[in-house]
């Protein structure tokens, strides 16, 4: 599992850093939001589509992103998979074993809706986060006023024990092969995992408890504050011609006729 934030670092450069971290930090917002609250497949894949060209353009580490991807996949899988069986009206598929399996139509649809939504949700987030830094991750955070103060504090805190977390779960499951454990399988290597993050946590508790203790001692009172960074004509553009593209992809846009269209020319 990878022990890093989904964040770049202070020195590395792309073209995003010509857009202001807080709309680096709302864009994600507004090409995800719309596709959770409207069912439409086609809505769903443009905009992965887009964001995959985005990366590539921007040269935002796609094979890094799509394989913290791959992590969550099975989880999306676990929540997802058993929706065909008891929901819906339309039999699609029924099997005869022991008892009877049957398949749902709806069913199938909406959970291949869902799987696509936080997998659609995750790889957007992925994308752009990976536009910032630690720094301006934090100071979006600031800027947007919609956290209290106090749960920002709340949030470096628990950003600055997810590595360490992570790491410490590498070294020991690397302990364990050396003394002759063998872990070959993703699914043995994830309980691993799981079984080694649950007994760290318990046992950081108390060093978050330390730190938090010596933040205060040196005077934090869970309000961060950064030096105003000024937005910029080409800021409220970028954010304009975003808003105005999900426009124009729900409501102008015939997205199922260009796909079919594109599906039928590589067909002939």
């Amino acid at each position: 599992m990878k022990s890093e934030l989904p964040f770049k670092h202070e020195e590395e450069a792309n073209l995003f850093n010509y857009i202001h971290p807080l709309i680096r930090f709302i864009l994600p917002f507004i090409f995800v939001v719309p596709c959770l609250f409207i069912a439409n497949l086609y809505l769903i894949i443009t905009i992965f589509i887009f964001i995959s060209l985005i990366n590539i353009i921007f040269h935002l580490h796609l094979i890094q992103i799509l394989s913290r991807l791959k992590i969550l996949i099975p989880f999306v899988l676990i929540m997802t998979i058993f929706i065909p069986f008891y929901y819906g009206n339309t039999i699609l598929v029924q099997f005869s074993f022991v008892f009877p399996i049957i398949i749902y139509s709806e069913g199938l649809k909406i959970a291949t809706l869902i799987f696509l939504r936080v997998i659609l949700a995750a790889f957007t987030f992925l994308s752009f986060f990976s536009s910032l830094t630690y720094s301006e991750y934090i100071e979006s955070l600031t800027k947007i006023r919609i956290i209290p103060a106090v749960f920002v504090g709340s949030i470096v805190i628990m950003l600055h024990y997810i590595p360490i977390l992570a790491s410490s779960n590498k070294k020991i499951l690397e302990a364990q092969e050396i003394r002759g454990k063998n872990i070959t399988k993703y699914w043995q290597r994830l309980k691993t995992h799981a079984y080694i993050m649950a007994k760290n946590v318990v046992q950081n508790m108390e060093r978050s408890e330390h730190l938090y203790d010596s933040l205060k001692m040196r005077g934090f009172t869970g309000k961060l504050t950064f030096a105003p960074k000024r937005m910029k004509f080409f800021d409220y553009l970028v954010l304009i011609l975003s808003v105005g593209l999900m426009i124009s992809l729900i409501y102008f846009i015939d997205l199922e006729y260009i796909f079919v269209g594109v599906i039928r020319l590589f067909m002939q």
